[in-house]
């Protein structure tokens, strides 16, 4: 039942305003998405915060006040009940016209609060990360250190035919950081090359050596340490588990 709450919280971005509900995504053919009324979908999102409410009341009873106060996700669970509804409570006073809703934002955190599965995939994540920032640093430097260098290879010309590359791609800064982090993920593999390439396909050596280095080495490299300590952390899991199973 408390599955089938959430589920239903979650939804409800679907409907409520502004609703994206609507047949096509393109803005140019799609009709007027349907527009709730004032209330309607603030019903059932306080429904659903009463009976969240209610599970906590029940969880907090059956532990007790000393383990509550040491249980970090359930104080978290109560802030972030107490906080929706405060913010309801405001919605509902401006006639639902309020520019933004935070509660929408912590709606994830009913689903990951309610699942032992996803609290152990976080916490997992939260042991990862010291063993991979080392990788993740190296990561940004690299990219900052090809970003100076593409700026530098294609700079602005007199020639304007020559400006392909530097209009496209490495205009400035951000341009060419969001270029070549894009290049990493090799979506735009060749198409960001294709100027430069155009002019001398030694342009092309710029290019490789970013993919070989970034994507094939330094990306490699993330991936396993994620493993590894993912693969890690499940068998230590499952050993617990088995321990426990067997009173040992």
């Amino acid at each position: 039942f408390l599955g089938l709450t959430i589920a239903v919280l979650l939804l409800l971005a679907f409907v409520e305003r502004p609703s994206s509900l609507s047949i096509s995504s393109d803005p140019r053919f799609r009709s007027p998405a349907w527009q709730p009324p004032c209330g309607f979908t603030e019903s059932f999102e306080m429904l659903c915060l009463l009976i969240f409410c209610l599970d906590l009341a029940v969880k907090s009873y059956l532990i007790g006040w000393e383990e509550f106060r040491k249980n970090k996700w359930l104080i978290a669970y109560t802030a972030v009940i107490v906080f929706s509804i405060i913010d309801w409570v405001l919605s509902v006073s401006m006639v639902c016209d309020e520019r933004l809703r935070v509660r929408r934002l912590l709606r994830p955190f009913f689903l990951l609060q309610n699942s032992s599965l996803m609290k152990k995939t976080l916490k997992c994540i939260k042991r990862t990360l010291p063993e991979i920032a080392s990788v993740i640093l190296l990561l940004a430097l690299h990219l900052c250190l090809f970003t100076m260098i593409g700026m530098l290879l294609f700079a602005k010309s007199e020639d304007p035919k020559r400006n392909g590359e530097w209009e496209l791609h490495f205009k400035d800064f951000s341009s060419s950081l969001t270029s070549l982090l894009v290049l990493l993920t090799t979506a735009n593999n060749p198409d960001v090359m294709i100027p430069a390439y155009s002019l001398n396909r030694g342009y092309s050596i710029f290019f490789v050596s970013f993919s070989v280095i970034g994507t094939y080495c330094l990306m490699n490299l993330l991936t396993a340490i994620i493993y590894n300590q993912f693969r890690g952390y499940l068998l230590k899991q499952c050993f617990e588990a088995c321990f426990k199973s067997c009173d040992i």
